[in-house]
């Protein structure tokens, strides 16, 4: 028997009544189930198992790598989501990255700390003018997510030879920034310097700090660093996320 707290990811249709969950737990990672029933009309489980919902579970191991449900219990509905458009938009930016960025089976206490708290901060945030995905506590879930996998871009030296700033492009292959005599060559793309300092923030300060490290004008930069990181390092590319 399984009991641990998990944050639903994604909920799929399967068959006439079931529901198969992608689920985010702190002590097994990322982890499929089944919910048998859940779509009857007369099952108390099926408004429980929505993304964003963070539960409490009994479930057992099933075949292969499927757990199947047994018992649910909402620790946190996340009501505050499903209240407003951003909201929702920004939550499910955080749920896909957590879901292709945190790995089966896994150890994830540090990465559903983080996933939490930032479900819950999105939770109450206000609508900003930016697109959802923008959004300071999202680009801060990315960016700690980097950290998290062991894959903190290198900016404060350049990233292919060692020598000091000012770094004039950004490579993901070779982990970094990159000077202006690496930079010929070396199919780095131009690093914007207000979004370099904007990734320092985030990694350095909580994410409800998030707001104060992220202007308007990086916000892009950040999302781009990110984006061709998880890439080039995890063959992850968000849907949620502008094209690379």
């Amino acid at each position: 028997m399984v009991e641990t707290e998990a944050v639903v990811l994604r909920t799929l249709k399967y068959g006439e009544s079931d529901a198969i969950l992608t689920l985010l737990t702190p002590g097994m990672g990322r982890v499929s189930a089944i919910a048998k029933g859940a779509r009857k009309p007369t099952s108390k489980q099926g408004g429980r198992l929505q993304p964003g919902v963070r539960l409490q579970l009994s479930a057992v191991e099933g075949r292969g790598d499927l757990l199947t449900l047994r018992s649910t219990q909402v620790v946190d509905a996340g009501s505050g989501l499903w209240m407003e458009g951003y909201r929702l938009r920004a939550a499910g930016s955080i749920l896909e990255a957590a879901m292709r960025v945190i790995p089966e089976r896994e150890d994830a206490e540090a990465a559903y700390n983080l996933i939490t708290r930032a479900l819950a901060l999105i939770a109450r945030t206000a609508p900003r003018d930016t697109p959802p995905r923008l959004d300071p506590y999202v680009l801060g879930t990315q960016v700690k997510l980097l950290a998290i996998s062991g894959l903190v871009p290198q900016l404060g030296s350049c990233a292919a030879c060692g020598g000091p700033p000012p770094l004039a492009g950004f490579s993901a292959i070779a982990g970094g920034g990159v000077c202006p005599s690496c930079l010929v060559g070396s199919g780095a793309e131009r690093l914007d310097p207000a979004a370099a300092d904007a990734l320092v923030a985030l990694l350095a300060r909580p994410l409800a700090e998030a707001p104060d490290a992220v202007t308007a004008g990086s916000a892009d930069g950040v999302e781009r660093i990110a984006a061709l990181m998880f890439r080039e390092h995890l063959g992850v590319t968000l849907k949620s996320g502008t094209p690379l």
